[in-house]
C-alpha cells in the first residue's frame, strides 16, 4: 500500500524544482495523508526506508511553523513553508505559512509540480467547516486541494497517520568532551550522562545502566525534557547506558551510549584524614599521641613508598618549633622513612610550646600536617593530620 520507491525514482525528474532536501532522520514529522484522487502522500523517507536514495521530510520547527516536502506518487512533491503568493481561499483560510497554533494547523502547502500544468497545487490546511489539528503528537482532520487533489486526510487508518515523532539522544561526557565509544577512559571517571528528549506526548522516560558488572548506577526516572545526571567514579569495565521512552505502553524513543572504562592504574593510599590529639601542657615540650599510617597499595603495585613531610603546621611565633618521629625514631622536623608495599608505620608530633584550641581552629592559622608519599612513576599519595590540643585528665592508681 505504501510502497511508494517506483514511483519516486519516476517523478524525480519530472518535478525537478526540488534540489535539496532535508535528511528524513532530521525530520520530526512521519507517517502518511491520505487522498481519494491522488493516494498516499508521505511526510518522510523513513517511511519505506528510501531516505538512502532520496531524503526528504517535513519538520516543524521550535516556533510551529512547518517547513520541508512531502512526497505524492501521483503529484509529486508537496511543500511546506517558505511558500508566498497565498490564494485568497475564502472561508476562513489563512495567507500564510503552514504553521501549527496551540493544536490548530493553519496555512498553506502547496504541490509545486501543478505549476505551468493547469492547476495551482494549493492545499489548505484549515478553512470554514475543516481542518487538521493535533491530539497528542498526532495530526487529525482533514485539508482541501481543490478538485484535483481533493480531500486530504491527516489520520490515515491502521495507525498510518501523520504524526510528530518522539526523539531522545543520550550523550556520555566527561571534562566537557563526549566520551561515546571510546575504549580508553580512564579509571575512576566520573560520567555526565546527557540526554534531550522532544515530542513525548505525554510519556516519560527512564535513564539506566544496562550493562552489567562495573559501579552501580541509581536509574533516573520520570524524565520529561533534556537535562543529565552524573555517575559515581567508575570501576573498570565496558558500560553502556540507555534512555528509554514510552507513552501508552509503547516505547516510542530510545537511546543508548556505550564505552569502556580502563583497569585501575598501579597505587596506593595513606588512608583517610585524621585528627591528632596532642597535650595543652602550660609550658615544655608537648607531645601527641601515636598514629598508625597504613600504606594500601592498589592495582597490583608492588614498590616501595617514601614518606616525609610536604607541609607543615603554622606555628604561633617564630621561636615556636615542631619535630617529628616516625616508627620511633629520633625526633626532627625534616622525617622520611621507605616502607614496603601494603606496611605501615607510626607518627607523632611534638611541639616546643602550647598550642591551644582556639588557635588550632582559627583559619588563618591552620594546624595541620601534611604527610606525602611518593614512589618511582607512581602518583603520589597525601595524607592530612589536624592537630587537636586536648587537656588529659590525669589518673590516679592507688597500690
Amino acid at each position: 500500500m505504501k510502497s511508494l520507491l517506483l514511483s519516486i525514482f519516476t517523478f524525480l525528474s519530472v518535478f525537478s524544482p526540488v534540489t535539496s532536501l532535508h535528511a528524513g532522520t532530521e525530520n520530526n514529522l512521519a507517517g502518511f495523508a491520505w487522498s481519494d484522487n491522488i493516494g498516499w502522500i508521505s511526510f518522510n523517507c523513513t517511511n519505506d526506508n528510501s531516505c538512502g536514495s532520496v531524503d526528504y521530510g517535513v519538520n516543524q520547527n521550535p516556533d510551529g511553523t512547518l517547513v520541508g516536502y512531502a512526497w505524492s506518487p501521483s503529484v509529486g512533491w508537496i511543500q511546506f513553508g517558505n511558500l508566498s503568493g497565498f490564494p485568497s481561499g475564502g472561508g476562513g483560510t489563512q495567507a500564510q505559512n503552514a504553521n501549527i497554533n496551540g493544536n490548530n494547523l493553519k496555512g498553506w502547502a502547496k504541490a509545486i509540480g501543478a505549476d505551468g500544468n493547469g492547476w495551482d497545487g494549493w492545499i489548505s490546511l484549515s478553512g470554514s467547516g475543516y481542518g487538521v489539528s493535533l491530539s497528542g503528537a498526532s495530526f487529525v482532520g482533514y485539508g482541501w486541494g481543490s478538485s484535483v487533489v481533493g480531500w486530504v486526510s491527516f489520520d490515515a487508518a491502521n495507525g498510518a497517520g501523520v504524526h510528530i515523532t518522539s526523539s531522545a539522544t543520550l550523550d556520555a561526557q566527561a571534562g566537557g568532551s563526549s566520551i561515546a565509544n571510546q575504549t580508553n577512559v580512564p579509571y575512576g571517571t566520573v560520567a555526565t550522562l546527557a540526554w534531550t528528549v522532544n515530542n513525548l506526548a505525554g510519556g516519560s522516560c527512564s535513564l539506566s545502566k544496562t550493562s552489567s558488572g562495573g559501579a552501580a548506577f541509581t536509574p533516573v526516572t520520570n524524565i520529561t525534557s533534556s537535562g543529565s545526571s552524573s555517575t559515581p567514579g567508575l570501576t573498570s569495565g565496558p558500560y553502556t547506558f540507555g534512555i528509554s521512552c514510552v507513552s501508552g505502553g509503547n516505547t516510542i524513543a530510545s537511546s543508548n551510549v556505550s564505552f569502556t572504562i580502563l583497569p585501575q592504574p598501579p597505587g596506593f593510599s595513606l588512608g583517610a584524614d585524621d585528627t591528632i590529639k596532642i597535650a595543652f601542657l602550660p609550658s615544655g615540650w608537648s607531645q601527641s599521641e601515636l598514629k598508625t599510617v597504613a600504606v594500601s597499595t592498589v592495582g597490583g603495585f608492588t614498590g616501595n613508598v617514601t614518606v616525609n613531610i610536604s607541609q607543615y603546621p603554622t606555628m604561633p611565633n617564630a621561636s615556636t618549633t615542631a619535630k617529628y618521629s616516625i616508627n620511633g625514631g629520633a625526633w626532627t622536623a625534616t622525617p622520611s622513612i621507605t616502607i614496603p608495599y601494603n606496611g605501615s608505620f607510626t607518627f607523632r608530633v611534638e611541639v616546643s610550646a602550647p598550642l591551644t584550641a582556639s588557635y588550632c581552629s582559627s583559619g588563618s592559622n591552620p594546624c595541620v600536617i601534611t604527610l606525602q608519599g611518593t614512589s618511582p612513576s607512581i602518583p603520589s599519595a597525601t595524607k592530612n593530620f589536624t592537630i587537636t590540643p586536648t587537656i588529659f585528665n590525669p589518673q590516679f592508681h592507688e597500690y
